[in-house]
């Protein structure tokens, strides 16, 4: 176990250096200069997130629909471009290291 450790912690100190790492960690940076755009940012991605966890909801359309109208609108500011984008391009490299690591342990996943 102590060998995957350090193995984890290595992993994690490659990934820090990765040119998506760091830009994703640039425009945080930029955006948390600007307290209350970042807040509606943050509420955006939780609003977001919390739609696509949510099958079956009563108001689904209505709410995707108001959430396509948010994100147009933030959108269409540059620095929320260039975070949504660095942070979509991270999202993008964890899921394949993911599943890089799932299939190479032999683990059966349904086919999603």
């Amino acid at each position: 176990m102590e060998a995957l450790d350090k193995n984890i912690k290595a992993l994690l100190s490659q990934i820090r250096k990765t040119d998506v790492y760091r830009e994703y960690k640039k425009q945080e940076e930029i955006l948390s200069k600007n307290p209350e755009l970042l807040e509606r940012v943050d509420q955006f991605r939780a609003d977001n997130f919390q739609l696509q966890n949510e099958a079956g909801s009563e108001n689904l359309f209505h709410v995707a629909e108001q959430l396509c109208r948010e994100s147009a609108e933030l959108r269409s500011n540059p620095e929320v471009n260039a975070f949504l984008d660095a942070e979509l391009a991270l999202c993008k490299m964890m899921q394949n290291i993911c599943r890089e690591l799932v299939e190479g342990i032999d683990v059966h996943m349904p086919n999603l």
